[in-house]
């Protein structure tokens, strides 16, 4: 269904990858409205610029950015292959959000590697695990 839009009016907000509005939508929105994004699970809103968490109706076109950060995904295999084991807690998949970090030990008999962080963070779905070695 495609229908013509007054002039300067906005029609429904563009779906943006991982996050969904806050509100219901409408078919159309006039100049200065605004709608509010939120992230879905485990992801989280950038709010740096020129990011945040709104987009703008201005003269029948949308602006402004929206971006959600990615979790990071440990699984227990990538862990053992690094020789690594969760500090805190036995072994499992843990999903952290951006700027978390995860406490890491080594697994019995090893010790990290040089230059190795045994707490790194999430960034935008990228964590560098540490490695241990005999």
């Amino acid at each position: 269904l495609i229908f013509a839009l007054p002039s300067g009016k906005c029609g429904p907000p563009p779906k943006i990858h991982n996050a969904d509005t806050k509100e219901m939508t409408k078919n159309e929105y006039n100049t200065e409205e605004r709608v509010e994004y939120s992230c879905c699970d485990k992801y989280i809103l950038d709010l740096r610029p020129p990011f945040s968490s709104y987009l703008t109706c201005v003269k029948g076109e949308w602006k402004g950015k929206i971006y959600c950060l990615k979790p990071c995904i440990v699984t227990v295999d990538e862990m053992d292959k690094r020789g690594i084991m969760l500090r805190w807690k036995s072994n499992e998949k843990i999903i952290s959000t951006h700027n978390d970090g995860i406490d890491f030990a080594c697994q019995s008999g090893k010790k990290f590697k040089a230059q190795n962080l045994p707490r790194p963070t999430c960034n935008d779905g990228v964590m560098n695990l540490p490695e241990c070695e005999e």
